[in-house]
């Protein structure tokens, strides 16, 4: 009797086993499918987002991917409100990935999450050219390193698949750093020289400052003397998945490269090469609107700038030389980058790739603040009156997206992605498409918070501009019509668009 008692609790016990492993799994199962295979689920409560309908719309500047953190430093850094739990852990992801300080590659036998840095770097993680997902800084003077951007450099002509042209013993951009063993490609400063003053209406003097590069320690030969040098720093990275669901027809039906309906304003695609599909593609990514996607963006940036290869960028193949590949970023005349320690596998990993990727996608956008103001609302009109909304775009209604949450989005940009003549004040080197003067619209959503984020208030692409006022005062070209609107306002008109444009 007592043995049958035994083998029925046994037996019961293991029921009760089979039933809490049978629910284990499943709850594994589940959460498996939301982080692996569903990860772009577009919200995690639709009925959570009514707190929206009590907001002015003009504030919703990413439309429902509008985040209301603007207090803090983290401002540009927040993922995009009641998002799914999937794109949320690959969010967190990819944060980790885009924060972590790199090294260099390991040894065969040993592995980490983060090795593979360099040979030649620019910088050893992403924040450091775009801290806390904002604007890099650019050197104060020529003492100091060039820590959040780079010199780029190219020659007259052409290379692979339209691309522009390499100096001779060196890449595209100049690699300031380098791991023990290896030399930095050359010792690169920037000295601030004063290009322009003037005098706005009512008597305020200005002054424009460019940038004079200082190249020395070439450690692989002289650069040719028609070298274009070119400093660019990080841009800030939020709202990006929603520029990317900017439709190709919307864009091509605001260019109009031959200028003819007659206003002056001339934009134009850039044509690049889609290195994942193969081909041509329209770019919209990078100052010169040189990447066309957000994938192959960051594989480009991950491989140039930090020296990791990745399934985008497992090898380098060098423009002067048809027959040189290596796994690093290594040109064939550097023997000492091409000896240097190598990683036996991808040093971004395709899933870090994707994980990046995804987090570039769903940083949300800062909402537009003082829409109710007047002074703001009054430089509003003062900035439509003056053309700038010819090319800095304000109501667009996105289109598809893998990511199903960045459809069909009434957003507030202020950017056409298109190139533009910005004159020969600007000029710097060609890219693809792009000439020397020619230049993405900057998207202007979250400008009135760099200061607060970053620390500063350097724009344009190489940060000669120290307030939004000077880079207006840069634009030339297609835009030199509404600099000269804005040099005759009287400064309570300019101030009252300052104050405009510092809202968003």
């Amino acid at each position: 009797m007592s043995h049958d008692v035994k083998t029925h609790s046994s037996s019961l016990t293991l029921k009760i086993g089979l039933v809490v492993l049978a629910l284990a799994t499943g709850a594994l199962a589940v959460q498996a499918y939301k982080t692996v295979w569903a990860p772009y689920s577009a919200y995690k409560d639709p009925s959570l987002m009514g707190y929206l309908d009590n907001e002015n719309p003009k504030s919703l500047s990413g439309g429902d991917n509008t985040h209301f953190h603007a207090s803090s430093g983290e401002t540009f850094a927040q993922e995009i409100p009641n998002m799914g739990w999937g794109l949320s852990a690959a969010f967190d992801r990819g944060d980790g990935f885009f924060e972590r300080p790199l090294q260099p590659a390991l040894p065969a036998g040993y592995s980490s999450n983060n090795d593979g840095l360099g040979p030649h770097f620019s910088a050893n993680f992403c924040e450091a050219c775009h801290a806390a997902d904002g604007r890099g800084a650019p050197p104060k003077n020529e003492y100091e390193p060039i820590m959040e951007g780079f010199v780029r450099v190219s020659i007259p002509g052409t290379g692979p698949h339209g691309a522009s042209l390499s100096p001779p013993g060196y890449g595209h951009q100049l690699s300031d750093k380098a791991v023990e063993g290896v030399k930095p490609e050359a010792h690169v400063r920037v000295k601030w020289v004063e290009a322009e003053t003037g005098v706005l209406a009512g008597g305020e003097e200005y002054s424009l400052r460019k940038p004079e590069f200082i190249i020395k320690d070439l450690a692989y030969g002289p650069l040719p003397e028609d070298t274009m040098y070119e400093m660019r720093l990080g841009p800030q990275v939020f709202g990006l998945g929603l520029l990317e669901a900017i439709t190709e027809d919307d864009m091509l039906a605001w260019s109009d490269p031959n200028d003819a309906d007659g206003d002056g304003i001339s934009g134009r695609v850039n044509t690049v090469w889609d290195r994942e599909r193969g081909g041509k593609a329209i770019g919209r990514f990078g100052w010169k609107a040189n990447s066309f996607d957000l994938r192959q963006q960051s594989a480009e940036a991950a491989y140039f700038d930090m020296g990791l290869n990745n399934p985008l960028f497992f090898y380098r193949y060098d423009d002067q030389a048809n027959d040189h590949k290596a796994r690093q970023n290594c040109e064939p005349e550097q023997l000492d980058c091409l000896q240097a320690q190598q990683s036996d596998d991808f040093e971004m990993t395709p899933a870090q790739l994707v994980d990046v990727t995804a987090y570039m996608q769903t940083l949300g956008v800062v909402y537009r603040r003082d829409v109710d103001d007047p002074v703001a609302l009054h430089g509003e009109a003062l900035f439509a009156e003056a053309g700038c909304i010819a090319c800095h775009k304000t109501n667009i209604t996105t289109g598809e997206s893998e990511i199903s949450r960045l459809e069909n989005q009434l957003i507030h940009p202020y950017t056409d992605l298109l190139l533009h003549d910005m004159g020969e004040g600007l000029a710097g080197r060609p890219d693809f498409d792009a000439s020397r003067t020619e230049w993405r619209t900057q998207p202007l959503w979250g400008i009135g918070r760099i200061e607060m984020v970053n620390g500063h208030t350097n724009f344009l692409h190489d940060g000669r501009a120290r307030n939004i006022q000077e880079a207006i005062l840069w634009h030339g070209g297609e835009a030199e019509k509404a600099k000269g609107y804005y040099k005759d306002l009287p400064q309570v008109e300019r101030d009252a668009m300052l104050r405009f444009i510092n809202s968003l």
